[in-house]
């Protein structure tokens, strides 16, 4: 009778554990989930910035932009980047994080551009996903490690 009983417990015992996920000896502790990371943007990139470079166009800088180089303007309060393509004006939701940058809700007036320029503008500004700076003055977008588009302060 002993022998059964003790089985039984035994029995008992295992079966209530089944219910519930064993932890991997090899596991770490779970973390607590993360917070959402507010959106912002870097207040080094505030202000007017001029395209001096393109360094991946086949097309030389200064004949694609003989007269009217491209602007960016950047407002980090307003999470807002706007300016001139060298033929149309856009703006568009900037956000950064580390020397990442996310661009959303792009807009752009719709002017027949005589060149490649607005092309070659809008091509390196889709491969470009961060930032850094030469210096103080001079900002270039990259992608994969190159330099896609080069900036100087106005």
């Amino acid at each position: 009778m002993r022998f059964t009983t003790l089985i039984t417990l035994i029995f008992l015992l295992l079966s209530c554990g089944e219910g519930t996920p064993s932890q991997d000896k090899n596991s770490t502790q779970a973390t607590a989930p993360t917070l959402p990371v507010k959106e912002s943007v870097d207040t080094a990139l505030t202000g007017s910035w001029e395209l001096v470079g393109l360094p991946q166009s086949s097309v030389s800088f200064d004949k694609l932009y003989p007269r009217q180089r491209p602007i960016i303007f950047i407002q980090p309060d307003l999470r807002l980047i706007s300016g001139s393509t060298g033929c149309n004006r856009f703006s568009a939701t900037l956000s950064t994080l580390g020397n990442r940058l996310t661009f959303t809700d792009f807009t752009s007036s719709t002017l027949q551009c005589a060149s490649d320029a607005e092309s070659n503008f809008l091509s390196a500004w889709n491969q470009s996903r961060e930032y850094r700076f030469r210096r103080p003055d001079e900002l270039v977008w990259r992608a994969d490690a190159a330099a896609w588009m080069v900036f100087r302060r106005k």
